[in-house]
């Protein structure tokens, strides 16, 4: 079984570099394949995820295969095709799949998280929460003191009782 990670790409790579971060030391879980959802408008992001991902990913002792996928940020439907497809088709091959529903635009933070919790969804739904977004909003996991975040499963969270 091969542990796989979905998430999406915005503005702030570290929305998406802290919370793989956070899953990995706090959690864990450490993927051994990656998919990064973006639209053309942050390939710049994406260059900077890619980077620091492969280096926290082989810190934790794995190699990671990276696959980006290229999403229309006003194609709401294939958007959330995307990520159903890709939990659909990793889970088909009894993979364990986590998405995280941290970085990205509001409305690519609610499909991950609809599709992640759906029936036949993700295994794990991630949330990284930031005390102050603004003071720690572009610095790496482990400069924000402990206290200041707090990684969430949501489907622990809100679905088991």
């Amino acid at each position: 079984m091969m542990k796989v990670w979905i998430t999406t790409v915005g503005s702030s790579p570290f929305a998406v570099i802290n919370t793989l971060w956070a899953a990995c030391e706090l959690e864990g879980y450490v993927p051994e394949k990656l998919y990064l959802v973006a639209n053309g408008k942050v390939e710049q992001e994406v260059k900077v995820v890619n980077e620091w991902t492969k280096r926290i990913i082989e810190a934790y002792g794995e190699d990671a295969i990276i696959e980006r996928i290229h999403a229309d940020e006003v194609d709401f439907i294939n958007f959330s095709r995307i990520l159903s497809s890709c939990i659909t088709e990793e889970k088909k091959k009894g993979n364990e799949v986590a998405v995280d529903m941290t970085p990205g635009r509001k409305f690519m933070s609610a499909f991950s998280m609809s599709n992640g919790l759906a029936e036949n969804g993700a295994d794990r739904v991630y949330y990284l929460h930031l005390s102050d977004v603004t003071k720690y909003k572009n610095r790496p996991f482990i400069e924000i003191p402990a206290n200041e975040q707090r990684l969430y499963d949501m489907k622990k969270v809100l679905l088991e009782k």
